[in-house]
């Protein structure tokens, strides 16, 4: 089950300008988060009867794009202020150990012990 999308309404979208973000996008029908980074330079704003859904304008923080790219408000599952420009790739390593380590806790659960 996934959760609905986050809404933003003028104030808070516009606050993110300027801002580092870490966030985990979610595409409808796709089970897997995906989690990046990104310096938000702009925002486009709904607009009834013109642009139905608004997105962030965001560069990647690796470099990758010469140009911003849209980040549609939708696809938004989570979206969090960061200080630390490596704050992202520190979560996402924190995740990956956290899922490597209920991986392992599983795989033990059925397992006898003799002492």
């Amino acid at each position: 089950m996934s959760s609905p999308a986050l809404t933003f309404d003028p104030i808070t979208a516009i606050g993110y300008i300027g801002q580092t973000v870490f966030v985990e996008l979610r595409w409808e029908g796709d089970d897997e988060m995906l989690r990046r980074t990104y310096h938000l330079v702009g925002v486009a704003l709904p607009v009834p009867g013109l642009l139905e859904h608004g997105y962030f304008l965001a560069m990647p923080l690796d470099g990758s794009e010469d140009l911003p790219i849209e980040i549609y408000f939708d696809y938004i599952n989570t979206i969090r202020i960061t200080r630390d420009r490596d704050a992202g790739a520190k979560t996402l390593d924190r995740l990956l150990l956290q899922q490597q380590l209920q991986g392992l806790t599983r795989a033990t659960e059925g397992a006898r012990r003799h002492a």
